[in-house]
């Protein structure tokens, strides 16, 4: 598959626990180029993560949906989009 996109995006989860099961998760629906964590308020923690994908239409979008269907996310928010 080709990657010409980089998208950025901050996970707001339910569950820190599942932190890893998440991260895996991610990991099967698209190329993940780096995760790592941001201190949101309160010791709470969101999941940021840079992901590779095809610039097809619609494409963001079925990401999106894909993401906050995981078990554990309660909130996606896309923060940048960047081609390669």
């Amino acid at each position: 598959m080709e990657y010409d996109v980089a998208v950025d995006i901050k996970v707001f989860l339910d569950d820190h626990s599942k932190l890893e099961e998440i991260k895996k998760e991610i990991s099967k629906i698209t190329k993940v180029q780096r995760f790592w964590e941001e201190e949101i308020a309160f010791g709470a923690k969101a999941l940021k993560a840079v992901l590779l994908m095809s610039d097809k239409e619609g494409g963001l979008d079925t990401l999106e949906d894909k993401i906050k269907n995981i078990a554990g996310v309660s909130e996606i928010e896309v923060e940048n989009i960047t081609r390669v």
